[in-house]
């Protein structure tokens, strides 16, 4: 029998997968440091400013800001993931910081006050949104008039092969919905997409940016434990029966080794960065 997406069933899906990575994705966080210093540069956070850090996982790029803004601003970072708050909650104490907290919270559905923000952010949180146009919605009325958002997401499958080597071998065996629907790690990352869900949600003068960097790995082993264990990717093939699980660690082995290098495993992945203002009040519709 055809199985049918709902939001509901994702979220929760959301929810309980990055829960059981949360640990191991704090060790992949090290391999995602170029493309967050790109999107923090491209945020360009001030001293004193309030700064919300949608999707912060275990607490990046939340925790870096914080030192940014100094004591004089704040950063709250929100998370669907309870686990991930934890983690992101433990570590700023352990480093002493004051100005940052974390809560659990629905990116599509902010309980948080309007126009109380001089700007946001989001690394790699829009492709994993349940509802990315109600999350840029939310954005745009928790900033204040005149402030910003920085978004990336992973661009499509083509060009992040970090990513693809093992879900293109999945989406050969995957399921679609009634509707004819596969869900994918791709969902916001075409030309144009991240930037069309911004204006939308009435943010202006939004800009696209294309990043490509390597990300590394010991051997195989390693980075079947960092697709595996820190993401959802490994519970999603578990779910799969023996042969099929087998099939696609067979070709994406096969995939890895166009990347393999004396020193390790070392391929791409491009990230899409986007940035754009809430108008002014009284500014005119364009």
């Amino acid at each position: 029998m055809p199985w049918k997406y709902t939001d509901d069933y994702y979220r929760e899906y959301t929810r309980t997968t990055w829960n059981e990575a949360a640990e191991a994705y704090v060790g992949l966080m090290r391999n995602l440091e170029p493309f967050r210093s790109d999107l923090i540069a491209r945020l360009a956070p001030r001293p004193g400013e309030k700064i919300l850090d949608l999707g912060t996982g275990p607490g990046e790029p939340a925790i870096t800001i914080a030192g940014a803004v100094g004591p004089s601003g704040h950063v709250t970072g929100v998370d669907l993931s309870e686990n991930m708050v934890a983690i992101a909650s433990r570590v700023a104490k352990a480093r002493g910081l004051s100005n940052v907290d974390f809560r659990a919270m629905d990116g599509g559905d902010l309980q948080l006050p309007d126009a109380s923000f001089d700007a946001a952010v989001s690394s790699f949180g829009f492709q994993i949104f349940t509802d990315p146009e109600a999350a840029a919605r939310g954005a745009f009325r928790v900033i204040r008039p005149g402030g910003r958002i920085a978004v990336s997401v992973w661009s499509t499958g083509d060009r992040v092969p970090w990513i693809h080597a093992i879900i293109g071998p999945m989406l050969e065996h995957a399921e679609p919905d009634e509707s004819g629907y596969i869900p994918t790690p791709y969902e916001t990352g075409g030309p144009g997409e991240m930037v069309a869900f911004l204006e939308q949600a009435g943010f202006r003068d939004a800009t696209e940016e294309r990043r490509e960097y390597y990300l590394h790995f010991a051997d195989q082993p390693a980075y079947f434990h960092a697709i595996l264990k820190a993401t959802p990717i490994g519970h999603s093939l578990s779910e799969e029966p023996e042969a099929v699980r087998e099939e696609v660690l067979r070709k994406a082995r096969d995939n890895l080794v166009r990347w393999t290098t004396p020193a390790g495993i070392s391929i791409p992945g491009e990230g899409v960065i986007v940035h754009a203002r809430k108008p002014e009040l009284g500014t005119p519709k364009p």
